[in-house]
Formats: structure tokens, C-alpha cells, sequence
């Protein structure tokens, strides 16, 4: 009875979280809400005054009680207005402040582009043009529906218990088969499991810098990387990304300068660029490693989205200075939050001990779900769907970037593709695409050093609409 429980709770999470569409009584609460922001942000209620009644608002907006009632426990939880018990609600005391707060500033460097969409509202956002994720239709759901009843059919799922450091050694024994197909020989003991790709960085980061270090990145390269390096006190320098790969004289030369013993790089499908290190310019990037004496962390998350399998930085080096890293998020679900890293013995060891210490250990029963989904025999024929869409829609964005004049700089494959807009002004076209519900990831977000740029990440999962290709045919008007 527990274990079936706890099913019905995950899977409706889960259920939310990738598919199930807003009904239209919140999208009613959010529009309501966002007219009641706004106008108490423009002064037009001003901090103390009282608010029309549950019934009055019902009644003015043509809605139920109940829904008027959601709008306020929105604003209420939100900061802006107080409820008084037995009187009503009120413009909070400090309204001016929120509406101050909210005011554009510096964004931080994070992939979610999370402060960017500080400016959209659940009605404004039209076209996530830049976003990071596949659309849920994409994704494995079916996949997880039944792997969350196959896993409760199985004892050996409690919720009772932390897990280990290490992660589920089931999992973990099938991804060492896994990676022996990529090339990459490791026992299961040199696997650790975390909390998605970001979890992995986040460790290898932690566990190999300490304030004040120099770290190696490309630029243009993943934002949070970025971010969690600033956070940890070290100091990302770029290394810029080409066709091939990294600039090998470039790392070599940032190499010599600044005695940086980490350079992170994401190798298959990069992002931004949609580009992959060839077998050439890897060999050369882990012999600038060795003559420095550093290590190299090869971000691989998007390694199962090409047709055809690419050869990882850690295969040619036997994870003897390379620490590699996957994911699930791009391929299953984001939401199941399981990925992993491969190191050899005495580093695995160490980073295991880090996890411990941040976080204890990872969820088994997210990872028990992972390891149904990879042992039902259905999962390659998902990756082979999604292949198949992500190769169609990138054609498609593709041919109608180029028939409206937009350069596309560097030929890769993927999610992503690295684009040159004939924009004087970044900052006015993120005000004329954000004006028409269109959301666009500019290029300084992506560079160490946050300098604008004419360059701009698309998602072709996305960017394959109308109102983004009409934006993109006026620029120059």
C-alpha cells in the first residue's frame, strides 16, 4: 500500500511537470492576477487601500468566487497585497518596493534565462525561441508513465531510506556497459550518479577549485557553468569554440598564462553552437592537457542525440585526466533530475565524498525509474523519434533563416543553432521581439566575459514558428 501510494504521488508530479496543460481556470487566475499587478504597480491603487471584495471581483470579472478567491492567495503569496482576517485584502505597505524590485537590471548568467522572462507573464510568452529544453511531446513520458508501474511493482523501492554517495549501483552497472559502447572502460564503482548534469559540474567544480583558481572555458559556452564558477570564487577565461571544437593554440597559450588546471568542455552538439569536437582536434586538446598537467571535464549531455555515435574525449583518454559527464534531462524527462559522471577510482572517490557532504545522496527511486526506462526495450526507438524531429526541424529553421537573410555561422546538429542577427542595437531588439511575445537568448550570456554580441541562440524545437520568422524578415526595417 505505501510503495502504491507513493506511486500516485510521483507520477501525477511527474505528470504536471512535462504534460499536463494549464486548464482554463488558471489561466484565468494568471491573467486576473497580472491585471490586478499591473495596475497596483502603476499607482493606480496605492500602498493601504482595500481591494474589491472575493465576490465584487467575481462578479467584475465574470468569474467564481473561487477562482477571485486564487487571484488574491496569488498576489498575497507573491508579497504585493495583505489579507487582514474578518476585513479583506489590502495594497501591501511595501508595494512601491516590489514594483521597484522588478525593474530591469543585471541579468545573471544562468541557461534557464529565467531573469529575462522576469519580463513575460504565463499570457505575454509566445515564442520561448531561446530556451534550453525539448518540448515535453518529445520527451520519453510514455516512457516514464510506465516505468513508475513497473517500479512499484518492485520491493526493492523505498522511500524510507537515503540512498548511497555513490548512487544506485543497478544503474550504475548498466551505465558501465553503456559507456563501454562509447568507448569509455570504467567499473561501476568509478560512476557516481547525481542530480542531473548541473549536480555533476557543480562537483567537479567544487572538488577541483578553490577561490581565486583560473578555469578554462569555451566561449561561447554553458551560462551556469559560468555562474557556479563565480559562485565558487574561481575565474572562468574563454576559450573560443570553432567549427572543429576548442581553439587548441588558444587553450594552449590561456594554458601557459594562467597555470588553470580544469578546462570544462561540452563536446557533442555544444551549446551554443551545435557543434562537435572532432576526433582531431580532441586528440590535440588532451595533449595540451597533458603538457600543463590539467584536467579536462567533457560535458557530453546531448552524447545520444546524433545519429550517429561520436568518439568522447574520455574514450582516448582512458579517464586518466578527463572526467566525463551525462545526462537523462535531454533525452527522458528533465523533471526525473538523474544524471551522472565517470572519473577514474581516486577521483571518484573524492567526488563522492563532496556529494556526501552537499546533499548525502541522489533519489534511488528517480534512479529506479531511469534504469526501468533504459531496461524496457522501448528506449531506442524513442531516441529514434527524437533524432528524426530534431533533424526535421532543424532543416526547416534552417532554410527559412537563410530565405529571410539571417546568417547561421556554424554548421553543427542538435537543439541549437549559433545565429548572426543584422541587429546595430541587441538591447532593442530583445524590447521589439520581447513586445511581441517573443522570447530570444542574446549572445553575451553565453561569453565569459558578458560582452554584447549580434550572435544569438535558437532552439530549433522552438524557433519553427511564424511570428519569429516575420520578426526576423523586418530587422532591418
Amino acid at each position: 500500500m505505501q510503495i502504491a501510494h507513493l506511486t500516485v504521488q510521483v507520477s501525477s508530479t511527474i505528470r504536471l511537470t512535462m504534460s499536463a496543460p494549464p486548464n482554463a481556470a488558471s489561466t484565468r487566475v494568471a491573467a486576473i492576477s497580472a491585471r490586478l499587478r499591473g495596475r497596483i504597480l502603476a499607482g493606480q491603487w496605492s500602498p493601504g487601500d482595500r481591494l474589491p471584495s472575493v465576490r465584487a471581483l467575481a462578479r467584475s470579472h465574470d468569474v467564481s468566487p473561487f477562482t477571485a478567491a486564487r487571484v488574491y492567495e496569488l498576489l498575497v503569496a507573491e508579497g504585493l497585497i495583505d489579507a487582514r482576517r474578518g476585513s479583506g485584502y489590502y495594497v501591501a505597505r511595501d508595494a512601491e518596493a516590489f514594483g521597484a524590485s522588478g525593474l530591469p537590471g543585471p541579468e545573471p548568467l544562468v541557461d534557464s534565462l529565467w531573469a529575462l522572462r522576469r519580463d513575460y507573464d504565463s499570457q505575454s510568452l509566445q515564442v520561448d525561441a531561446g530556451c534550453g529544453w525539448l518540448p515535453p511531446e518529445w520527451l520519453f513520458g510514455e516512457g516514464v508513465r510506465a516505468a513508475l508501474t513497473r517500479v512499484a511493482r518492485r520491493p526493492a523501492v523505498y522511500a524510507g531510506r537515503y540512498g548511497s554517495a555513490h548512487g544506485l549501483r543497478p544503474l550504475r552497472r548498466h551505465l558501465a556497459r553503456q559507456l563501454t559502447l562509447r568507448g569509455i572502460e570504467c567499473a561501476e564503482d568509478q560512476i557516481i550518479l547525481t542530480q542531473g548534469a548541473s549536480q555533476a559540474l557543480e562537483l567537479v567544480i567544487r572538488t577541483l577549485t578553490r577561490p581565486g583558481d583560473k578555469v578554462l572555458v569555451e566561449d561561447p559556452g554553458y551560462p551556469y557553468v559560468l555562474a557556479m564558477l563565480r559562485a565558487c570564487g574561481a575565474h572562468p577565461m574563454g576559450v573560443p569554440r570553432r567549427d572543429q571544437g576548442p581553439d587548441v593554440n588558444a587553450l594552449d597559450s590561456l594554458a601557459r598564462q594562467s597555470g588553470a588546471r580544469l578546462f570544462i568542455t561540452n563536446t557533442t552538439q555544444q551549446n551554443p553552437t551545435g557543434t562537435t569536437t572532432s576526433p582531431q582536434v580532441a586528440h590535440a586538446v588532451l595533449r595540451v592537457a597533458e603538457v600543463h598537467d590539467m584536467t579536462v571535464c567533457e560535458d557530453d549531455i546531448f552524447a545520444e542525440l546524433p545519429p550517429e555515435r561520436t568518439t568522447p574525449l574520455a574514450a582516448l583518454d582512458r579517464l586518466e585526466r578527463v572526467i566525463y559527464i551525462g545526462s537523462f534531462s535531454k533525452s527522458i524527462a528533465p523533471s526525473l533530475r538523474v544524471g551522472y559522471l565517470a572519473a577514474r577510482a581516486d577521483r571518484a572517490e573524492r567526488i563522492a565524498m563532496q556529494k556526501n557532504m552537499m546533499s548525502l545522496s541522489s533519489s534511488e527511486l528517480m534512479e529506479h525509474i531511469v534504469l526501468a526506462i533504459l531496461t524496457s526495450g522501448r528506449y531506442r526507438t524513442h531516441l529514434e523519434r527524437l533524432r528524426r524531429h530534431l533533424a526535421d526541424a532543424r532543416a526547416r529553421v534552417i532554410r527559412r533563416f537563410r530565405n529571410s537573410g539571417i546568417e547561421v555561422t556554424q554548421q553543427g546538429g542538435g537543439m541549437f543553432l549559433w545565429t548572426r542577427l543584422p541587429a546595430a542595437d541587441p538591447a532593442a531588439l530583445r524590447r521589439r521581439a520581447r513586445a511581441q511575445g517573443i522570447l530570444l537568448a542574446p549572445g553575451e550570456i553565453f561569453r565569459p566575459d558578458n560582452q554584447p554580441t549580434d550572435y544569438w541562440r535558437f532552439n530549433v524545437a522552438y524557433a519553427d514558428d511564424e511570428r519569429l520568422y516575420a520578426l526576423l524578415r523586418n530587422l532591418g526595417r
